[in-house]
């Protein structure tokens, strides 16, 4: 004989239990995908600051190599008048003058320096001038720093 009682299913589920996720379950599911979204959103971030700074060094080297180029330009006794030169954040253009945005977030200077280097592995002495240009951001923090050595020959030495 069967007894007055009876089981009810719902569904496919366990007796007694509905379909679907219960408070507990979807808490849980809700807590990963947190995690999951704030883990994404940091390694964008992070990947943010690290194509900005890419870009800042980019741009950086650049204003450095034309400083440079333009120090070069200069004839051997004209070289010891940039030693010292400084140009301020919010001053440094492109070559063609223009003022932008990427380049006012520098500085850049020049030192001359009459050196001799030692030729290894023969010791030969070559007398010379470094050229040295440095850019800095506006913290203060330098970013490139380019050297060439100018070496003097019998034409150009004072």
């Amino acid at each position: 004989m069967k007894s007055g009682r009876t089981t009810r299913t719902h569904g496919t589920g366990a007796p007694g239990r509905g379909n679907g996720f219960s408070l507990v379950e979807s808490l849980i599911a809700l807590a990963i995908l947190a995690m999951v979204f704030t883990a994404i959103a940091t390694a964008i971030g992070a990947g943010t600051a690290s194509a900005d700074e890419t870009r800042a060094r980019v741009t950086a080297t650049l204003a450095a190599e034309e400083l440079l180029a333009e120090v070069l330009t200069e004839d051997w006794s004209g070289l010891p008048d940039w030693h010292g030169f400084e140009e301020v954040v919010g001053s440094v253009s492109a070559p063609d003058g223009r003022q932008e945005d990427s380049r006012g977030r520098f500085s850049r200077s020049a030192l001359v320096v009459d050196e001799v280097m030692l030729l290894e592995p023969s010791g030969i002495e070559v007398a010379g001038r470094s050229i040295i240009v440095q850019v800095h951001d506006r913290d203060g923090r330098r970013l490139i720093r380019l050297q060439r050595f100018v070496a003097a020959t019998g034409e150009n030495e004072t």
